[in-house]
C-alpha cells in the first residue's frame, strides 16, 4: 500500500510519527525510519498487517517499508 502526505510527530508514548495523508485522514507509522522527520512530505510503502494493535491508537496504522520524499 502507498499513501501520500506529511508527517506529524505527536508527542504521546514517548514520541510517534504519524502521516496526516493528502485526503486528511490520520495513519500511524509503525518502525518508521529514523530519516523520517515531522513536517516531510512523502510517498509512504507499507503494509497494514502486522499493525493491527498499537501504543498510539491514533488511527488506522501502516507497517513502513519504505519512503520516498517528495
Amino acid at each position: 500500500m502507498k499513501v501520500r502526505g506529511t508527517v506529524r510527530r505527536i508527542g504521546i508514548e514517548g514520541g510517534l510519527l504519524t502521516l496526516v495523508t493528502d485526503d486528511g485522514r490520520t495513519v500511524e507509522l509503525v518502525d518508521p525510519p529514523a530519516t523520517l522527520n515531522d513536517g516531510m512530505h512523502v510517498e509512504v510503502s507499507g503494509d497494514l498487517e502486522g499493525a493491527e494493535v498499537t501504543i498510539g491508537m491514533v488511527g488506522d496504522a501502516l507497517v513502513v517499508r519504505s519512503y520516498k520524499a517528495l
